[in-house]
């Protein structure tokens, strides 16, 4: 059986603003980028355009005319028969209306000051988004649920909102939601390669949290990184610190025969962990991903330092 062709969409953008100059000035950018080019003026023009044509990637202003924002991005997935990119300017930062914009099918927010900078990276990536996503094997019923922000499989738009029902529901519930921020961090890359692994660094980290995992209950989440470092995060659901701890256990032991605590190997593990107790005022998602990033930053910190300070005692007793 042959391998299924490789799904490439159209390079064909629609631009939704009352700002003339905004429409033009993206429009000619990404024209210089062989994209085909559509704009309209309010939300009702755009609905129009794009039940006839189909447009794998939209950028709209938060503030489109005619129609409601999250109305707009409504009516336009019901419109879709194929997938859709969302790119969404505004001058608002608040993490908790952009979840609100998430939630509802927003893909990727791109601040106005920053717009024409960005913007063709920021479409670029939405049609490697719709291409991978096409083919990603995350979402198959028997392998544990991963959404994937570092292979652009999928967007914040997946990961805000899944993680959205997820506070919802340990606050109905009152039971404790836990998130496990993990990171591989290494000196350089020669310190990566010298491990021998059947797949990227990534991809064992990864394996490792699907090993440690609960059936049908945790999931995963593996994040966009700098060079020569991984990270993800598992959302642990109905869980406390003793399930916590045993699934930091488990990926650890995973990588027991790196020699992690030792410095000839280049490359630290560490993890850290926010908690949601469902009994106390819900944060937003990305506040609580922000709190398990900062404890496992933190906990880096504190490991390297006390290494320092054990690796320095030999010297000073010599002396």
């Amino acid at each position: 059986m042959s391998a299924s062709p490789d799904f490439s969409p159209p390079r064909r953008v629609l631009i939704v603003d009352a700002d003339v100059g905004m429409r033009e000035s993206a429009a000619a950018l990404l024209k210089l980028q062989g994209f085909e080019v559509a704009a309209a003026a309010d939300g009702v023009e755009a609905l129009t355009m794009f039940a006839r044509e189909w447009f794998p990637v939209v950028i709209t202003d938060s503030a489109v005319p005619a129609v409601d924002d999250i109305e707009f991005i409504a009516r336009l997935r019901i419109l879709s028969l194929a997938p859709v990119y969302v790119i969404m300017l505004t001058e608002i930062a608040d993490v908790r209306f952009q979840e609100r914009g998430y939630c509802m099918g927003v893909d990727q927010y791109l601040m106005r000051q920053n717009a024409l900078v960005e913007i063709v990276g920021r479409v670029q990536a939405g049609v490697v988004a719709i291409r991978r996503r096409q083919s990603s094997k995350t979402g198959r019923a028997h392998e544990p649920a991963t959404v994937d922000l570092e292979n652009g499989a999928h967007t914040a738009r997946h990961l805000v909102g899944r993680l959205r029902a997820e506070i919802v529901q340990a606050g109905r519930s009152k039971k404790p939601l836990q998130l496990l921020s993990v990171g591989l961090d290494a000196a350089d890359v020669a310190a990566f390669n010298q491990h021998t692994t059947t797949g990227t660094i990534s991809d064992t980290l990864l394996s490792a949290a699907h090993d440690a995992m609960r059936p049908k209950l945790d999931w995963v989440v593996r994040l966009p990184a700098p060079v020569n470092t991984c990270r993800l995060v598992v959302v642990m659901p109905e869980s406390g610190p003793i399930e916590a701890g045993a699934m930091e256990q488990t990926i650890r032991n995973a990588f027991v025969h790196w020699g992690l605590s030792s410095a000839a190997s280049g490359i630290r593990l560490s993890t850290g962990l926010a908690a949601f107790a469902g009994d106390e005022d819900a944060p937003a998602a990305l506040e609580l991903l922000g709190q398990a990033e900062r404890s496992r930053r933190t906990n880096d910190m504190m490991s390297r330092s006390s290494a320092a300070r054990s690796e320095s005692v030999p010297a000073q007793d010599a002396a």
